[in-house]
């Protein structure tokens, strides 16, 4: 399924612990896209970039975010019968967010920092 959310991009892709598998990362190696995550318990620490580090951090807040809207504003537990409808219920768990939060995480990118 990675393989085709990401064909024919180059990028860099943030992603899970459960993503890191040498075979997955030769895949997407060979279509110039880097797979970057924070390494097991039980691996090897590996060094990474400022830049790198906080990406994963700013992902991080993404992750928390999502799992906000699936538990407390019914994300996925929508029972949508046309795309038109499950759009309409990400947009109604989007809009109670934001009436009823207010400090909400702020991502930026690492250019606005500088």
């Amino acid at each position: 399924m990675v393989k085709q959310l990401v064909e024919g991009l180059k990028a860099k892709l943030y992603a899970d612990r459960g993503y890191i598998s040498h075979e997955l990362k030769a895949r997407l190696k060979e279509q110039d896209i880097d797979l970057t995550t924070y390494h097991r318990k039980n691996m090897q620490a590996v060094q990474l970039s400022k830049e790198d580090e906080y990406y994963l951090k700013q992902r991080n807040k993404i992750e928390t975010l999502f799992s906000l809207l699936k538990g407390k504003y019914n994300l996925v537990t929508s029972n949508a019968r046309s795309v038109e409808s499950y759009l309409a219920g990400i947009y109604a768990s989007l809009c109670a967010y934001q009436l009823t939060h207010r400090n909400k995480p702020t991502i930026q990118s690492m250019d606005s920092l500088a």
